[in-house]
């Protein structure tokens, strides 16, 4: 009974794994024959990055995240612009967005008793904190109209510089999250340093799974508050069991698998409900 329950946590430890990284794309030893799903977006006179976030539907963060951009307000024109999932490319986003404003408006009822056109679901988040306009007292017993949406509401990108610590101290990033080069998409950042370093929880935790994975190498994945996770990947040694409790800085495994340039280095993603989420914009 208990062979077939150490063989069963094994089984149910693998499957794990796999529903935290299948979907990423594959380390740099193995590369996907397809690009990521998506078009390239040039900036023209005039847009912003929240109206083109809007215009193609996709939150601020997520774009923000996807194209390694921490200060949107410094977008530029005739940069390019990697939007996820999108299947053709805008070229007139601010008709876009202007026709979206149109119809999130509230038009207000005629003397006739013409029915409120209720505003749809507004695709963004209002900024936290702004202070909300209010309806204009009523004249002369009418009903007072409800407040315009405004294409003015914006959303804020948070960065949880202190969520984790780096899991390994003297570093480089060689290979950031998101968008590469040739067009494929990591979900993780690559981290050169020296062979032998050791590699530390990036939080307290659970760690759910710690074996070996096809593609992937010695592999730990570790469960941490708030639904997130952390995945370290291409680890030489590993020095922590799965269901053991780990604290922030505890040290899971070394450093040591070399890549095509000969340099040691580690993957490492973070993970919010099993999502994955640009590591740089949680650590310090």
């Amino acid at each position: 009974m208990e062979g077939m329950r150490k063989k069963l946590i094994s089984v149910l430890s693998i499957i794990t794994a796999f529903v935290f990284i299948l979907s990423c794309a594959a380390p740099s030893s193995y590369v996907p024959k397809e690009p990521a799903k998506g078009v390239y977006h040039r900036v023209k006179k005039g847009e912003t990055f929240w109206s083109i976030s809007r215009a193609y539907r996709v939150r601020m963060q997520d774009l923000a995240e996807v194209n390694n951009i921490n200060n949107p307000d410094l977008i530029e024109e005739g940069s390019v612009v990697f939007i996820p999932d999108a299947g053709q490319v805008i070229d007139d986003v601010a008709a876009v967005v202007k026709k979206m404003d149109a119809e999130n408006n509230v038009v207000a009822g005629t003397d006739s008793g013409a029915a409120i056109k209720a505003p749809r679901e507004a695709k963004v988040t209002p900024r936290e904190n702004t202070p909300q306009a209010k309806p204009e007292p009523a004249k002369n017993g009418a009903s007072p109209t409800k407040p315009k949406a405004t294409s003015e509401e914006k959303e804020n990108l948070p960065f949880e510089k202190k969520r984790f610590i780096w899991p390994v101290d003297q570093h480089t990033v060689k290979t950031r999250f998101g968008i590469q080069p040739n067009k494929t998409f990591h979900n993780w950042i690559k981290i050169v340093s020296v062979n032998g370093a050791p590699i530390k929880a990036a939080d307290d935790g659970i760690v759910i799974f710690s074996a070996p994975l096809k593609d992937y190498g010695n592999t730990i994945i570790v469960r941490h508050k708030n639904s997130y996770a952390t995945v370290y990947t291409h680890l030489k040694q590993i020095s922590v069991n799965t269901e053991k409790k780990i604290k922030k800085g505890d040290v899971i495994a070394l450093l040591g698998e070399r890549d095509e340039a000969g340099d040691a280095y580690m993957n490492f993603e973070v993970r919010l409900h099993g999502k994955a989420r640009n590591p740089l914009f949680f650590l310090p």
